[in-house]
């Protein structure tokens, strides 16, 4: 039943504990067991520190190329990084982005030299001891690792994320529960339409406006403020643009005319096919 022989010194020391666990039946220490592992799986999960990066240009080592490291890989390249791949296999859409020098294939076999100049290393193979000494030798040399297996092992998670234009929204559960994740993800994203990618590109292009105007950073602030808390986006997804333009431009008119707020409104609105 895995409890300590009396002769070993863990139940010397332990002595009074193992007393009383020996005189449990199988069931009841079977439960007690569970109830340690539970107590244990509930305690407060490692917290991270949620950031964007730009990873435009620099290289992101990546080690497997089965379902999670291809996928790591389309996904590094959405973002411009260099793709430095070790891996036994390649698929025919990793051979293409080799031929067309997106991914540099370092070889079958990983090595500490590949971490080498690399930003970010992602240990994405099926072999969970392989992903822990990848995580090691990077931790070593100061890289930030991402393992597939072992996600509380390595130095950063990557959260489930949706984009609606110019918006990201990133969902992390502290590792705990990936597929919470996923499905929070889902539902938010029915919630948060194309309406928010204008909102906030509208947003953007008001504030290259009042800069340009040398607008006070305080009263540019008060008008953001105000921006914010209207009701734009749910207008826009109500099909009253007309309603939203109102709103705009009854918080814009302090320090813009209304035929500039107008101006900016429909070059923004040209741009989008509702």
């Amino acid at each position: 039943m895995g409890r300590w022989s009396p002769h070993s010194p863990q139940y010397l020391f332990n002595q009074p504990i193992n007393d009383k666990l020996n005189s449990l039946d199988e069931s009841s220490f079977n439960l007690l067991k569970l109830t340690l592992l539970m107590e244990k799986s509930t305690m407060t999960p490692a917290r991270y520190y949620p950031l964007f990066l730009a990873l435009e240009g620099r290289t992101c080592l990546v080690v497997g190329a089965g379902a999670v490291g291809e996928r790591k890989v389309r996904t590094l390249l959405k973002y411009g990084a260099k793709i430095r791949l070790v891996a036994r296999e390649l698929s025919a859409w990793i051979e293409e982005k080799r031929s067309e020098k997106l991914v540099i294939w370092a070889g079958q076999r990983y090595e500490r030299s590949h971490l080498q100049g690399v930003s970010l290393a992602f240990a994405a193979t099926d072999d969970p001891d392989l992903n822990r000494a990848i995580a090691a030798d990077a931790g070593k040399i100061g890289v930030w690792c991402n393992m597939a297996t072992d996600p509380d092992l390595g130095s950063f998670i990557v959260p489930s994320v949706f984009e609606q234009g110019a918006l990201s929204v990133a969902i992390s559960t502290s590792g705990l529960s990936p597929a919470a994740a996923k499905l929070l993800r889902q539902k938010l994203q029915l919630e948060i339409g194309p309406e928010w990618d204008f909102f906030i590109r509208l947003l953007g292009e008001l504030r290259r406006c009042f800069k340009s105007k040398g607008i006070a950073e305080k009263q540019a602030q008060e008008i953001f403020t105000t921006l914010a808390g209207l009701p734009i986006p749910e207008r826009l997804k109500q099909g009253c643009p007309q309603k939203a333009l109102a709103k705009t431009l009854e918080a814009c008119r302090p320090v813009m005319s209304e035929a500039e707020i107008r101006a900016v409104w429909e070059n923004l609105w040209n741009l989008f096919s509702w």
